[in-house]
């Protein structure tokens, strides 16, 4: 882990050195936040607009839609896109890094308010040194418990969890029966979530950049797209890019 350590720095310090193209990003921010740390597996549900909410209304403020010309779900926060991710939770919960950590992450030249998706694997280098550090204290102050589990009795009830994904918040429902199995579930990924955020982030991005090659055009958009790490980008090419009407008065 010391060595991770030192690695992860270097991490930090090399993504500081890459070029960032301009994007500035205003939708509404939801993370997990109001924990003593950096929130990544506890905290409440926090819209940088609409505040806190327990994580069993999520359904309810967070809806998922279908839209004519996708076959993936969509999803708002109480009737407005949000985006969830990376810049949420640095929005969120920067100031509950440990000191030496912010001061890494400033020496990188990630300003407190990042707004720039580009600029999103800045935030993720911080995120792998802190999980470093978190290692490391977990290490250190561990006591072996009395047992490495507890029974559990099968019981009727539905159970909420949220969590933080590299790519944003995830939140899951399961209803159990007397026997303890799964009647229903519900899981909201962060890349429903972040689809309309992502939308709206490309035709900003592509406006400036109608001049470019369709070759060039398509690489910059793929760029683009990867910055909120959607489940659709999992393969290397998934964008087929169609320009029409490109003239001087594009």
């Amino acid at each position: 882990m010391e060595q991770a350590r030192t690695d992860a720095e270097d991490t930090l310090g090399w993504v500081a050195g890459f070029d960032f193209p301009d994007l500035t990003v205003r939708h509404e921010l939801l993370a997990l936040s109001g924990t003593d740390g950096y929130a990544i597996d506890a905290g409440s549900p926090t819209g940088t607009r609409t505040g806190p909410f327990p994580v069993p209304e999520f359904t309810d403020r967070v809806r998922e839609h279908q839209v004519p010309h996708s076959t993936a779900l969509h999803a708002t926060l109480s009737g407005r896109p949000h985006l969830t991710g990376p810049i949420a939770r640095w929005h969120l919960n920067a100031a509950q890094l440990p000191d030496d950590i912010r001061a890494l992450a400033a020496r990188a030249g990630l300003e407190p308010q990042c707004a720039n998706p580009f600029r999103t694997i800045l935030i993720r280098a911080v995120e792998v040194l802190w999980a470093v550090a978190e290692a490391q204290r977990i290490i250190e102050q561990y006591r072996r418990p009395p047992a490495p589990a507890v029974p559990v009795p099968a019981r009727p009830g539905t159970g909420h969890g949220a969590t933080e994904a590299p790519r944003g918040l995830l939140y899951h429902q399961y209803e159990l029966d007397r026997d303890g199995l799964v009647r229903r579930a519900v899981i909201v990924p962060p890349t429903a979530q972040n689809q309309g955020a992502i939308e709206a982030d490309l035709r900003a991005f592509v406006q400036p950049r109608l001049h470019l090659d369709d070759e060039e055009l398509t690489r910059r958009c793929e760029q683009a797209i990867r910055n909120y790490d959607p489940c659709i980008s999992c393969a290397a090419h998934f964008l087929t890019l169609s320009v029409e009407g490109r003239g001087d008065d594009s």
